[in-house]
C-alpha cells in the first residue's frame, strides 16, 4: 500500500492541500520536507475544481471537478483521460461514498463522524483505500492506497471527503 498525508494549507487563497509522502506506513510524513504534490482549487468557484501539480508549482498532473452539490467529483490525468469518480449520496444518515477506478465500484463508509473511510473490494474483501481524518488544527488526512488505485485519484478522494463534510 502506497501512504499519504495530505495538509490543508490554512493561509492560502482558496483550497489549497500539501501532499507528503509517508515512506513508513507505522510512521508520519515530515512536515519540514517540501510537498511532493499540490492540490489548488479556484477561489470563488460555483463548483469545485482542483489541479494537482507536482511540488508546490510544478507541472499538472491530474484534476478534479465536483457538481454544483459536491455530490459527484471526476478526476482526471494530466492527458484529460477519466482516472475514476466518487459520488456521495446526496441525503444519507452515514457519511459514505462509491469511489470508481477502471471500471469497479468501491464503497466506503464514514460512519456517522466521518473520522475513517474505508474502500473494499466487496468480492474479496480485501481493503483498497483508507482515508482516516487526523486530530489537528487544519484538515488533515492520512490516505492508504493499494497499488492499484492511482495515487492522483486516492488523493483526490481524500480532498472530496473534505470539501463534502468538512467545509462547512
Amino acid at each position: 500500500m502506497q501512504t499519504y498525508e495530505l495538509t490543508q494549507k490554512i493561509l492560502a487563497i482558496g483550497p489549497t492541500y500539501e501532499v507528503r509522502n509517508v515512506p513508513d506506513p507505522a510512521g508520519i510524513a515530515d512536515d519540514n520536507q517540501a510537498p511532493m504534490l499540490t492540490i489548488k482549487g479556484k477561489l470563488l468557484s460555483a463548483t469545485p475544481s482542483l489541479s494537482i501539480n507536482q511540488g508546490v508549482d510544478g507541472p499538472a498532473v491530474g484534476s478534479m471537478k465536483g457538481n454544483f452539490t459536491r455530490t459527484k467529483f471526476e478526476c482526471k490525468a494530466a492527458d484529460d483521460r477519466l482516472v475514476g469518480s466518487i459520488s456521495f449520496p446526496m441525503i444519507a444518515l452515514k457519511k459514505s461514498f462509491t469511489l470508481t477506478a477502471d471500471g469497479k465500484e468501491y464503497k466506503a463508509d464514514g460512519g456517522y463522524l466521518a473520522g475513517e473511510f474505508v474502500c473494499k473490494d466487496e468480492a474479496t474483501g480485501e481493503v483498497v483505500m483508507k482515508i482516516t481524518k487526523q486530530l489537528a488544527l487544519r484538515d488533515k488526512f492520512r490516505i492508504e492506497a493499494a497499488e492499484r488505485i492511482p495515487s492522483e485519484l486516492a488523493l483526490l478522494a481524500a480532498v472530496a471527503v473534505d470539501q463534502r463534510f468538512f467545509q462547512e
